[in-house]
């Protein structure tokens, strides 16, 4: 099993990312390096085929009845005053699936962080992944100079997508989880506000329901010294995010939606309030984000809440193999 689903990771992300990074592929799945480079069928492994040589590859992994659509980037129009934006995003798996994975990336994050996950799912059946990129980020466009990033846009975007792409049949609901890291955790938590059960469940990567005020000042000032501003500029050209977007993440009105504040930080409880669906939290054990004082105080205020550790991790939790099986067994899969 764990040799079939090393092999799914590796063509699929060598088939986006090309030949030189598939390789990492084998530790963002917890498996251990071997001589064993051949495929499932005993070919030459992909990671030695030219592009055109691995699209058959795909094709035949689709062909023998894993999916029926491999991972592949479509655009969304959204109305944007006298013009229209777009928001690209990527999808796999059955396209008639009653079970639906809605992945919402960080602040400097792109769909393709999500391309493990994709690959993952492409062993299960009535199954459909989809993975965004947030304005100004990836393949999205930009907005415009006049206009500013901030959280009530993103969410704005995010719904309109779900109800043009993803609750589009009113007679046969899917059932929607929604996977968001860090930032994609937070809006995950509002979407619960405009949809409520129409959200089977969310999953928090590495974002509880309080954000400790001294970990946001570190963030801050890391992206503001001038080591911590060139990584980041330098981490915005290889990712394509618009560097608009790292200036007014720093900005007091970019977090515009409602929240309670306290001497501690930020809180979020507000946000899931009314929400009655599931709710579930992968965390690194190392991570300065979410600490382990604040995974407890979500399980106290969320008795069934489902919680992951990746003990070694930081912030925020990769998408290893256990990581996958988690969000595998929270959706019913």
């Amino acid at each position: 099993m764990k040799r079939d689903i090393f092999d799914l990771l590796r063509r699929i992300k060598a088939d986006f990312f090309g030949e030189h990074q598939a390789s990492s592929v084998r530790h963002q799945a917890g498996l251990t390096p071997n001589d064993d480079d051949c495929d499932a069928e005993g070919l030459e492994s992909p990671l030695t085929l030219t592009p055109a040589e691995k699209a058959p590859r795909i094709r035949n992994l689709v062909d023998k009845g894993a999916v029926s659509t491999a991972p592949e980037t479509r655009y969304f129009e959204i109305p944007d005053d006298d013009k229209t934006r777009k928001i690209a995003y990527t999808i796999s798996g059955d396209m008639d699936a009653e079970n639906i994975l809605l992945c919402l990336p960080g602040l400097l994050e792109t769909k393709k962080t999500f391309l493990v996950i994709h690959a993952y799912f492409l062993k299960f059946q009535n199954c459909k992944v989809i993975s965004i990129d947030l304005s100004g980020r990836g393949e999205s466009d930009h907005l415009d100079d006049i206009d500013v990033y901030k959280m009530s846009s993103y969410l704005s975007d995010i719904s309109q997508f779900i109800r043009g792409i993803i609750l589009i049949n009113d007679k046969v609901p899917p059932k929607l989880t929604i996977l968001g890291t860090s930032m994609g955790g937070v809006l995950a938590m509002y979407l619960t506000q405009i949809f409520g059960k129409k959200i089977y469940e969310i999953i928090l990567n590495d974002i509880a329901l309080t954000v400790n005020w001294t970990s946001l000042y570190s963030l801050y000032k890391s992206m503001k010294n001038e080591l911590g501003f060139r990584e980041a500029r330098q981490l915005a050209q290889d990712l394509k995010v618009d560097e608009r977007a790292i200036s007014d993440v720093q900005s007091p009105g970019h977090f515009d939606l409602s929240y309670r504040a306290d001497v501690w930080g930020m809180n979020f409880h507000e946000a899931l309030e009314s929400y009655k669906g599931r709710v579930g939290l992968i965390y690194g054990g190392q991570s300065k984000i979410c600490t382990q004082q604040r995974v407890e105080e979500a399980k106290s205020i969320i008795p069934k809440l489902s919680t992951f550790e990746v003990a070694d991790s930081g912030h925020p939790a990769p998408f290893n193999l256990l990581v996958c099986e988690f969000i595998q067994s929270e959706m019913g899969v």
